[in-house]
């Protein structure tokens, strides 16, 4: 079973996971951000227990393409430039709005209330030392990397009051993908697609998200570009010459192409400008003839990559 379905808080779309799309794929995002372990890597896929889903939302912000949504997620809105957030476990809130969690709010709720026209934000927790959420991404850290975005894009930044800041900085499995109910389809305001079309309504050029290619490694097979969900990696085509161009204005950091790039060209990286395209010739392998790519800015080996792996084929198909 596919679609989109929803589950008590959560609301799941497998039709985004990258797992879905790749069985290559190594994303544990959900996992590792779920404090309750509701999220669970297993041999066959993903499982989600509904059970242990105490409804704090920090796996929705750490899916990088965005297949998870709070089923009801809350409404923020500032007051003037201004809006003071608390998280559950706060203690008199006052007319601070409730949250489940702080870390929860995603990069691209910030810059939806950034261009609400939000500057300040204050906040009121508990003590994240000892709360099992408190071991993820931090909103300070969200909050840092959407700061860095709109600097560099010349808009103005959304201010965290230091005076808000809290003082301390087994049950039957279910199956994710056919136990939850068909719901209609929608997109959420905390993917990471929606944070980069609101960078980008900006003035931002850049991205918060990005991945490096190693220009010495890379063969040109074009696999990443085929597989990227989000078209961030672009196989420009030129028969005996072609290209391969980065943009990480579109990246959400899956790190799809990283887990399918067999021969570890593509790497984790910063955000920034993209870099220019990296262009491929096509050369002759002078041992076993076949004709492969290499890039341009690097010399051309004299060998293809399979003929570089070493292996000696047998002499005979058959032995007695």
């Amino acid at each position: 079973m596919s679609g989109f379905f929803a589950w008590t808080m959560l609301s799941v779309d497998d039709t985004r996971c990258v797992h879905r799309l790749a069985a290559v794929a190594r994303c544990r995002a959900c996992v590792d951000a779920c404090p309750a372990h509701a999220w669970a890597m297993a041999p066959d896929g993903l499982d989600f227990d509904p059970a242990r889903c105490d409804g704090c939302g920090l796996c929705v912000p750490a899916c990088p393409p965005g297949a998870l949504a709070l089923a009801a997620p809350p409404a923020l809105v500032p007051s003037g430039d201004s809006l003071g957030l608390a998280c559950e476990h706060a203690p008199a809130a006052g007319a601070l709005t409730r949250v489940a969690c702080l870390h929860a709010i995603s990069e691209a709720r910030l810059l939806g209330l950034h261009a609400a026209g939000l500057r300040r934000l204050g906040v009121a927790s508990g003590t994240c030392a000892t709360c099992p959420r408190g071991r993820v991404t931090s909103l300070v850290e969200r909050l840092e990397a959407v700061n860095d975005a709109l600097r560099a894009a010349g808009a103005a930044l959304i201010e965290l009051l230091p005076a808000a800041m809290p003082v301390d900085a087994a049950p039957a499995r279910r199956r994710l993908f056919g136990l939850l109910r068909p719901v209609a389809r929608r997109d959420g305001p905390d993917t990471r697609r929606a944070a980069l079309r609101l960078l980008a309504s900006s003035g931002g050029r850049g991205g918060l998200w990005a991945v490096r290619l190693d220009a010495a490694r890379c063969t040109g097979c074009a696999v990443c570009a085929r597989l990227c969900p989000e078209g961030a990696i672009d196989w420009l085509d030129g028969g005996a010459e072609a290209g391969l161009r980065l943009r990480m204005d579109r990246c959400t950091g899956c790190q799809l192409c990283v887990d399918a790039c067999d021969q570890g060209a593509l790497h984790p990286g910063q955000p920034g400008i993209d870099p220019p395209p990296v262009f491929f010739r096509q050369v002759g392998c002078t041992r076993c003839g076949a004709t492969f790519r290499h890039a341009a800015s690097t010399p051309a080996p004299s060998l293809c990559p399979v003929c570089r792996t070493g292996f000696r084929r047998p002499d005979r198909l058959v032995v007695d």
